[in-house]
């Protein structure tokens, strides 16, 4: 065992991105490094982590997306009682807990993954708050890790730090995609048409995610027989969404709720679609990338990055709604261009966003801190 401790902290271990990063992270290098976790205990990664960890004394249940004083000073004795010497925190949340710690804990390093700088959403006070607190939190941090390029670029505009005290690691996930796989068959066994050309979402029902988008270009669609709409998540707007699809009668959308494999789903499409207001480097795009699939996407941080015009997909901006619509009868269209768009969002997982790269470069960052 490495004799260097490591934490990685959240304040969220439910389903999403940030957790399933820190799952990742743990999984890959807990023969390396003396990893802890500090989260919530909450299915689905919260509850897994206290059960591997908790009998060996490396999990610190945290509040979920709340800063509690109490909570605090039994973080400071964790980290100081167990000699942690790296911090990883992930999210806002987690960033000012590790990053206050370092007020009383000078020589601890403390690296900070943002998971997206969402601040271009917010209303102006808001955001002024937000780059107020990372300007002020930049003096505590050793190290920004942004998971895209984009996402840097911004936090440099808006001065919350230098390029030169931040890196950029993308998310990288495991490669399940294999090349025997039949659609058909698959949409056998999950009940989906035959017949139809799919188009897919892997999402939380939250404003941010922009669900309500995806009903509408399904709206747009519903006299094309052809064209079928398939949307996976839950969340706080389910009820909201189920009401749009009856308001508009749609019949040409599935809405699945939560899915333990979407995997399934997702290899059985034909078209990924995101239409988020903001993201930071989206699982589920890569996901898509991985299985060769053509992805639709609104043309924010993070989806950018991901997709390129034409290339492996198209990009559409959220006030042209059609535009996506359009962009999915081309593709349905043109067969030629789907294989090549296919083929291209293979090539761009497989250069840029496996689990491997990832795991690598986040190994050296840690190893570099740990002299």
């Amino acid at each position: 065992m490495h004799n260097k401790r490591i934490l990685l902290i959240t304040l969220r271990a439910d389903i999403g991105g940030g957790p399933r990063h820190v799952d990742s992270i743990y999984q890959n290098l807990q023969k390396t490094f003396d990893i802890f976790i500090a989260s919530p205990v909450e299915n689905p990664f919260g509850i897994k982590w206290n059960n591997q960890l908790a009998e060996s004394n490396h999990f610190l249940k945290l509040p979920h997306r709340k800063f509690l004083i109490k909570d605090f000073l039994i973080f400071v004795s964790f980290v100081k009682g167990k000699k942690i010497n790296i911090i990883h925190a992930h999210g806002r949340g987690a960033g000012i807990y590790a990053r206050l710690l370092k007020i009383f804990l000078p020589k601890l390093k403390v690296i900070y993954t943002l998971h997206g700088f969402l601040i271009e959403s917010f209303p102006f006070w808001r955001k002024q708050v937000a780059i107020f607190i990372e300007r002020f939190l930049n003096l505590f941090t050793t190290i920004f890790v942004n998971i895209s390029k984009n996402e840097r670029a911004l936090c440099v505009k808006n001065k919350i730090y230098g390029e030169e005290k931040s890196v950029v690691i993308y998310n990288g996930i495991m490669d399940e995609f294999f090349e025997g796989n039949n659609k058909n068959v698959i949409r056998e066994k999950l009940g989906l048409p035959q017949d139809k050309f799919i188009a897919i979402s892997i999402t939380r029902f939250d404003p941010i995610k922009n669900v309500k988008a995806f009903v509408q270009i399904a709206d747009l669609l519903k006299t094309e027989d052809s064209i079928f709409f398939v949307l996976i998540g839950d969340g706080e707007e389910m009820e909201n969404i189920k009401a749009l699809i009856k308001e508009n009668h749609l019949k040409n959308i599935l809405l699945t709720g939560f899915v333990n494999k979407p995997i399934d789903y997702l290899m059985s499409s034909d078209i990924y679609l995101s239409t988020s207001i903001s993201e930071g480097l989206p699982y589920s795009v890569i996901e898509a990338l991985m299985c060769g699939k053509p992805v639709i996407a609104s043309n924010v941080i993070g989806n950018n990055e991901l997709v390129f015009e034409e290339y492996n997909g198209f990009l559409f901006e959220l006030s042209a709604l059609s535009n996506a619509a359009d962009k999915i009868l081309r593709l349905k269209n043109d067969f030629n261009l789907y294989k090549s768009l296919s083929a291209n969002s293979r090539k761009r997982y497989i250069d840029y966003f496996t689990e491997d790269k990832m795991i690598l470069q986040l190994k050296s960052l840690y190893e570099r801190f740990s002299e």
